[in-house]
């Protein structure tokens, strides 16, 4: 197959020979072309028309066939990354995207492997090229609005891998497997954080497992709206779940399970070691109230700040401004007051919270301090624990069932692969030009060979005079005999 891709550059050069030896003959004869003389070659080109046209019908159909059979041969292969991402030069992962990892060395003796192929990693890296259709255009990198970033990548293996014992489109078929399982494994989406380990509850505290589930339960639930916001719609096959419905059984699970698993715990004063919970109340209380009083202090100075502005100062100022519509209105605007407001509102919700939660840790110490849990509520309490642990990995195994459905629908859209197919009119179009060429520069030769040959026949001092075709230096010599 490469003597076949060969037949294109070799016709080309010989249409590039030809042309040469027609510019070379025409500037050796051209000061002897009688018209007359020119017109006799042109009629003498009229009795070749079957044989130049023959030729060229060759040369068209040689030019065409060799041209078709390389691109069918070795296509090139255009890689389209269409997932929303790849239109800000990121991974679905949200790192950043780099288009040499298509042609890395890791990629590349991966393909090697795989393939079996008989050639380096480092002799494949340049057989390989990589392009965009960017690449010739002239960006303006000063100018962050013509800033572009390309989503479509062209890669073109030479056909000289063929000498390995293989050809350009197993090669690229193999690196397209390759490289999507690479960039599957390392920038799509992570869903470890739906693995749910729950090692460390053994010996914790009965109100603390509601703590720690709870905040397993965040992870599930923070995971979600990652996909809910891009398909809300999408539902899973063998259950029906969306990613609003499983949103809202969390939310069921830590807003009630959890809630009457709690009230159950202070119902009942169950702890490990009352003491010690006892004591860790009350200086988790100190360091709250702590808090609490430097929310309180900002609180207060920003009060105090309001109360220093002038009257007239803290009236709101109106701005002339348009909006969308164009249309013309008076826009409110904040002044420094404000801010202060503001800020003010914020540290009084802050210490408001944690007067709250200072508030569930005296009670919970209190209710500790009550007299012995019997122990087959103990068990009780344990028997629950395990039925949160087993719904909660449930709802984790849902979560995984349902966006491994929606990852594996987005992940086949990931990567578009397709080869180029040759365009049958474009290539036409091609070697007709090519073969329109050759025969003009064959007719023109052609053309030119009679006063070209008389030229070379005649001697060196006779070569100044116009020439006609069919008469040489023996036609010059016999009109010089009988000239009086």
């Amino acid at each position: 197959m490469i003597a076949v891709s060969a037949i294109t550059p070799v016709l080309t050069g010989c249409v590039v020979i030809l042309y040469i030896i027609l510019i070379r003959r025409f500037f050796s004869v051209r000061s002897k072309l009688p018209l007359l003389g020119l017109r006799d070659g042109i009629g003498h080109l009229t009795g070749k028309r079957r044989w130049m046209a023959a030729l060229g019908a060759v040369f068209f159909l040689a030019s065409f066939g060799a041209e078709v059979s390389t691109k069918l041969w070795s296509p090139g292969m255009l890689m389209v990354f269409n997932y929303e991402e790849a239109a800000r030069g990121q991974n679905p992962n949200i790192t950043r995207f780099n288009e040499s990892n298509i042609l890395s060395d890791r990629i590349l003796e991966k393909v090697v492997q795989r393939g079996g192929l008989k050639v380096s990693p480092e002799r494949l890296a340049k057989l390989l090229t990589i392009s965009t259709r960017l690449d010739a255009e002239k960006l303006d990198v000063t100018q962050e609005s013509d800033m572009k970033i390309s989503t479509e990548y062209w890669v073109h293996c030479q056909g000289t891998v063929s000498l390995y014992g293989t050809n350009p489109k197993t090669v690229l078929n193999l690196l397209a497997d390759v490289y999507w399982e690479d960039f599957i494994q390392n920038y799509a989406e992570n869903d470890s954080v739906l693995d749910l380990t729950f090692d460390e509850l053994e010996g914790m505290e009965y109100l603390d497992v509601k703590d720690y589930l709870q905040m397993q339960a965040y992870k599930l639930k923070n995971y979600l709206p990652v996909y809910s916001s891009a398909s809300g719609s999408f539902r899973a096959a063998s259950n029906g779940e969306t990613f609003a419905s499983l949103s809202q059984k969390i939310d069921n699970y830590i807003d009630i399970e959890l809630e009457r698993y709690e009230a159950f715990v202070l119902e009942k004063s169950l702890s490990r070691d009352k003491t010690t919970y006892q004591s860790r109340m009350q200086y988790a209380n100190r360091l709250l109230d702590i808090s609490r009083k430097e929310d309180m202090a900002a609180y207060d100075v920003r009060i105090e700040t309001i109360n220093m502005y002038n009257a007239f100062m803290t009236r709101f100022v109106l701005i002339p401004t348009y909006d969308t519509n164009k249309e013309f209105y008076m826009s409110k605007t904040k002044v420094g007051v404000d801010y202060f407001a503001d800020e003010a509102k914020e540290y009084l919700e802050s210490a408001t919270k944690l007067v709250e939660e200072m508030d569930h840790n005296t009670y919970a110490s209190a209710q500790m301090g009550k007299g012995q849990t019997s122990v087959d509520v103990y068990a009780q309490a344990d028997r629950r624990i395990e039925e949160l642990k087993s719904e909660l990995l449930n709802l984790s195994a849902q979560c995984r069932e349902l966006c491994s459905a929606y990852v594996k629908e987005k992940r086949d859209g990931y990567i578009q692969v397709s080869f180029a197919a040759p365009s049958v009119t474009g290539e036409a179009v091609k070697a007709l030009m090519l073969t329109l060429l050759f025969v003009a520069a064959l007719g023109g030769i052609t053309i030119l060979d009679p006063f070209y040959r008389a030229c070379q026949a005649m001697p060196q001092g006779g070569r100044g005079k116009g020439i006609r075709p069919g008469k040489g230096a023996k036609g010059q010599e016999d009109r010089k005999e009988v000239a009086p």
